[in-house]
């Protein structure tokens, strides 16, 4: 007994043609996605600096509040940003810390996922 190989179905029909409206809205779709993704890019960027220019103010008025106590170039101490400026937190922000050394006044926030931003001049 002789196998033959098996038919393919895919060779018993028509070719389709490509027409040149289906290359038009193939091609319109790659754009529009394309102009998607980046105006996502685009927008978490523009979320991610707003977010951080906000807590830059914080923490610059933190520690302007923390100078204009006049802090000893001998003492060394850390301080919760509540009790130095009392109300929230700025939106992503979860901990602030504010350090002195020597007299040198830093701010410490941390963000949400882990990130971390340090005022200190």
């Amino acid at each position: 007994m002789a196998s033959r190989p098996p038919s393919n179905p895919l060779n018993a029909l028509p070719q389709r043609e490509v027409t040149p409206e289906m290359r038009r809205r193939t091609a319109r779709t790659f754009w529009l996605i394309l102009l998607a993704f980046v105006t996502g890019i685009g927008m978490m960027v523009a979320v991610l600096a707003w977010q951080g220019r906000g807590a830059r103010d914080y923490a610059r008025s933190v520690r302007e509040a923390v100078l204009a106590g006049n802090p000893s170039p001998n003492a060394s101490y850390s301080v919760g940003c509540g009790q130095v400026k009392p109300g929230a937190l700025p939106p992503g922000v979860t901990s602030c810390e504010v350090k002195v050394l020597a007299g040198a006044v830093s701010v410490h926030l941390m963000y949400e996922g882990g990130r971390a931003f340090k005022l200190s001049r």
